[in-house]
């Protein structure tokens, strides 16, 4: 077979350098397949191969099968960027076009920014003063995705992507089944943490403690707020209608439909006695008032109160948590489930089973 010559070496470094990136063994698979196909391989010349390659490569294109690449090219890098391999804890200024392998930590400073591309059609733009973790998802290998740690993070992905291959995680939320545009901003505020969901287009789901977003779609916004404890959460409905799912430990779950200036608040406590965690959980329509509360103890199913609120309660009162008792109020507000009221119950059960 002939040997090949230098004026295909900038064809064939190409094609070496896709199989590499994408992780893929299409490629050279079929050309394999191509030589054990061919009564006299000898015949096979150098164009033979690169064509057979490169029409391998032009139909995973076209295709859409190729997946997400095996390492992670960081572009558009300007100004302070910096990224920390998996197996170091040093800080190395971030390089154009260089390949980093997932669980390398990228971040952008003051006036920052990068743009990390995971595939042909999926990249995540960081803004300044951004930081992410580059990753695999967690119950799919063929799945990628970022942990946001803060910042402001856009991502670009097909409108038309397979569920379970993208998500954005943060410490208090998980975005998954992505497809399409959206818009990620996770800020501190004292003792709390505010994340912004933003879909452009597409859609989103939105897993947190207690609550579930079955699907931001585009023009959606929602607002999370969480306390550093977790003893609160506080999610307001920024742009657009959704519905969003709230747990109440019983068989059905309540559905509710999130507008502009709606307000779910998820307030959690640990019973003192028992130690197990008590959520109450309150619904508030655009215009401030009341609409249904739930109060529940994880894991048992047996202790929960869930219903509609008076329309007529003041706005005062709907924003008190619903475990706690309002100053100068003697009757127990509806729908509420004391700690101690928990703790009694957990002590009865526990005595029985003696």
């Amino acid at each position: 077979m002939p040997v090949m010559g230098y004026g295909s070496k900038g064809k064939i470094m190409k094609i070496c350098d896709y199989i590499v990136m994408t992780g893929t063994a299409c490629a050279l698979a079929t050309v394999m397949q191509g030589f054990a196909q061919t009564d006299e391989p000898e015949d096979l010349d150098e164009s033979s191969i690169v064509e057979m390659v490169e029409q391998v490569i032009e139909q995973d294109a076209a295709s859409g099968e190729r997946g997400f690449d095996l390492l992670v090219r960081a572009i558009s890098v300007r100004g302070a960027a910096e990224v920390k391999h998996p197996d170091t804890d040093v800080w190395a200024p971030m390089q154009k076009n260089k390949a980093y392998p997932l669980g390398s930590v990228f971040r952008t400073g003051r006036g920052g920014s990068a743009v990390a591309v995971f595939s042909g059609s999926e990249s995540v733009q960081m803004l300044e003063n951004t930081e992410i973790v580059l990753l695999a998802s967690k119950d799919n290998p063929k799945g990628r995705g970022v942990h946001l740690v803060k910042g402001r993070i856009k991502t670009f992905l097909k409108d038309n992507l397979l569920e379970g291959l993208f998500s954005v995680e943060t410490p208090n939320a998980s975005c998954e089944n992505m497809a399409g545009r959206a818009d990620f901003y996770l800020t501190e505020e004292k003792e709390h943490e505010r994340l912004q969901i933003a879909t452009i287009t597409g859609s989103i789901r939105v897993e947190g403690p207690q609550y579930t977003i079955g699907a931001l779609r585009a023009a959606n916004t929602v607002s999370v707020l969480t306390a550093r404890d977790r003893s609160l959460s506080h999610l307001t409905g920024e742009k657009g209608d959704y519905q969003i799912t709230l747990d109440n430990e019983g068989d059905t779950p309540v559905v509710y439909d999130m507008s502009p200036k709606a307000v779910v608040k998820i307030w959690r406590e640990v019973a003192p006695i028992s130690g197990k965690m008590v959520v109450s959980t309150l619904v508030v329509s655009p215009a401030g008032k009341a609409r249904h509360r739930i109060s529940f103890v994880v894991g048992r199913g047996d202790i929960f109160k869930s219903g509609n609120a008076a329309d007529d309660e003041s706005e005062q009162e709907a924003e008190l948590p619903v475990l706690i008792q309002a100053p100068g109020k003697e009757k127990t507000p509806a729908n509420q489930v004391p700690v101690e009221e928990a703790d009694d119950a957990f002590a009865e059960d526990e005595s029985l089973e003696e």
